[in-house]
C-alpha cells in the first residue's frame, strides 16, 4: 500500500460522554427495536454493572442478553474481594435475568503459563450467536486489560467478517466507566515474571525472517509501571523508544509527575531522547489513536527502504488510552500490505494479584461510549 493511499478507519469517529452519551443512547433505544448483547467482566470492581444499568435506563429493547466473562487466574480471592464479586454477580442477574451466559476465561495454562488472550479470543468467538443482535456492547470497566483489549479486537474482526460474507452488519460499541484513581488502586498487586502479547499482535518479535528489522517501542505511560517497563524493554531490546504521555489530562500536572517518576528510568537507563516523547489525549481514545497511528506511520515511511520495521505498543495507562493504542495497532495491522509494511505487537505484563478496590465508585468517574463499527461507517 502506498504512502498516499493509506486511510484511517476511525477518522472521523463516534465518541460520547456525559450528557451526549445519554442523548445518544436514548435516541438509539427510542423505538424499542434494538437487540442488545452486553459483554461484561465478572470481577470485584465496583464499576462492573454501572454502565449497563445506565444505558438500559434510557430506553427499551426488543431483546437483551449478557455474556459475563468469568476470568480465573488461579489465585484465591480474599473474603472482601469475593464479597464484591458476589455483589456484582447479583447485579448482573438483576439486569439480565435468565438471559445471562457465564463464559469461563482461564488465565493460566500448563506450567503456569499465561493463556489469557488466547482463551479470551476463543470465549467471544461465537459467530452464529453474534449474528442475532443489532448491537454488541463491550464493557471493559471491570475487565483486566488483556481480556478487554482481546475481546474488542476479536469482535471487530468477527463482525467485519460476518458483514463481508453477506451477513448482517452488527454494530459494535465499547463502553467504559473511566477512573484513573480506581485503576491505580487495582494496579497495586503483583506482576507476572513473563511478557506476553495480545493474540494476533506479536509483532513477529522472535521471527527469524525479520530478525534484522529495526524495533520501535511506544510505551503508553501511567503511574507505578516501572517494573512492567523494565521487563518489556528487556524482552524487546528496542532500537528506538518513544514514550507516550497522557496530555491533555484532567489533571494538568499529571504528565509532569510521570516524567519525574520515570526520569532516571527513561533518560538514564533507557537513553530516551526527549524529542521522542509523544502526547496523547487522556480522555479521547480516538485522538490517542490518531497520534499513535501517525507516529507508527512516520516510522513505517522512514524505514521502508530497510524493508519495514517492527513496532510495539504497550498500554500501561488508562483504559481509554489503551483502547486508542489497540485501535492504532489494529488499523496498521489491517493495512500492513505492500512494500513499506510494519509488524505491530502489543506486549504486556499481566497482573498475578490485584490491589483491593474501593467499596464505592469514585466520585470523579465518567462514562464513555465508543461506536467502533456498524451503521456509521456507511
Amino acid at each position: 500500500m502506498s504512502k498516499t493511499t493509506r486511510t484511517m478507519r476511525w477518522d472521523p469517529y463516534q465518541l460520547f460522554a456525559g450528557a451526549e452519551l445519554d442523548a445518544y443512547w436514548k435516541g438509539r433505544l427510542a423505538d424499542g427495536s434494538r437487540k442488545l448483547l452486553f459483554v461484561v467482566g465478572r470481577g470485584f470492581d465496583a464499576r462492573a454493572a454501572l454502565v449497563p444499568q445506565r444505558i438500559l435506563g434510557l430506553g427499551k429493547v426488543t431483546s437483551l442478553h449478557g455474556w459475563v466473562l468469568r476470568y480465573r487466574n488461579g489465585q484465591t480471592d480474599t473474603p472482601e474481594a469475593q464479597s464484591k464479586i458476589d455483589a456484582n454477580a447479583a447485579a448482573f442477574r438483576s439486569i439480565f435475568g435468565g438471559r445471562l451466559t457465564e463464559i469461563e476465561v482461564r488465565m493460566r495454562g500448563a506450567g503456569n503459563s499465561h493463556v489469557t488472550s488466547r482463551n479470551t479470543r476463543a470465549a467471544v468467538t461465537r459467530r452464529d450467536e453474534l449474528a442475532g443482535y443489532s448491537d454488541v456492547i463491550v464493557d471493559i470497566s471491570a475487565m483486566p486489560r488483556t481480556v478487554g483489549l482481546t475481546a474488542i479486537a476479536q469482535l471487530v474482526a468477527l463482525l467485519d467478517e460476518l458483514a463481508q460474507n453477506g451477513g448482517p452488519s452488527v454494530n459494535l460499541h465499547v463502553v467504559v466507566a473511566e477512573s484513573v484513581v480506581s485503576d491505580g488502586r487495582l494496579g497495586a498487586g503483583s506482576l507476572s515474571d513473563t511478557v506476553t502479547s495480545l493474540v494476533g499482535f506479536s509483532g513477529q518479535l522472535t521471527a527469524e525472517s525479520t530478525v534484522n528489522l529495526p524495533r520501535v517501542w511506544f510505551p503508553v505511560l501511567g503511574e507505578g509501571q516501572s517494573a512492567r517497563l523494565e521487563r518489556i524493554r528487556a524482552e524487546l531490546d528496542p532500537d528506538e523508544i518513544c514514550p507516550i504521555l497522557p496530555f491533555p489530562s484532567r489533571d494538568p500536572r499529571r504528565g509532569d509527575r510521570l516524567i519525574e517518576e520515570y526520569r532516571q528510568l527513561l533518560f538514564d537507563d533507557f537513553r530516551v531522547e526527549p524529542a521522542n516523547i509523544l502526547y496523547a489525549a487522556e480522555y479521547n481514545p480516538f485522538e490517542a489513536y490518531r497520534q499513535i497511528y501517525g507516529a507508527i506511520n512516520r516510522y513505517r515511511d522512514s524505514l521502508s527502504d530497510l524493508g519495514g520495521c517492527k513496532v510495539f505498543v504497550s498500554p500501561l495507562s488508562s483504559k481509554l488510552l489503551s483502547i486508542g493504542a489497540l485501535l492504532a495497532c489494529y488499523d496498521h495491522k489491517a493495512n500492513s500490505g505492500g512494500r513499506d509494511k510494519v509488524n505491530v505487537g502489543i506486549p504486556y505484563v499481566e497482573s498475578v494479584t490485584y490491589g483491593e478496590p474501593g467499596d464505592t465508585v469514585d466520585a470523579g468517574i465518567e462514562v464513555y461510549s465508543l461506536w467502533i463499527r456498524g451503521d456509521w461507517e456507511k
